[in-house]
């Protein structure tokens, strides 16, 4: 079976528009994950930091029950 030329650039054009639209997309998803995963890690500092600061306040209040 023969092809002809224009057929196989055709061919050629629509496999490169597919995979053009498949990398665009992937590359959307990677954006959301990243931006998904960077707010995550926002969040545990946060958490971390306000439990340090309970700590640190639970400490606090501890040693001025011990003075009094």
């Amino acid at each position: 079976m023969a092809f002809s030329l224009s057929q196989f650039t055709q061919d050629s054009n629509t496999q490169n528009e597919a995979q053009y639209k498949f990398q665009i997309d992937a590359s959307k998803q990677m954006q959301s994950l990243t931006q998904q995963a960077a707010d995550d890690a926002l969040w545990r500092a946060a958490q971390n930091n306000a439990m340090a600061k309970v700590k640190g306040m639970s400490k606090l209040a501890e040693a001025a029950n011990q003075l009094s």
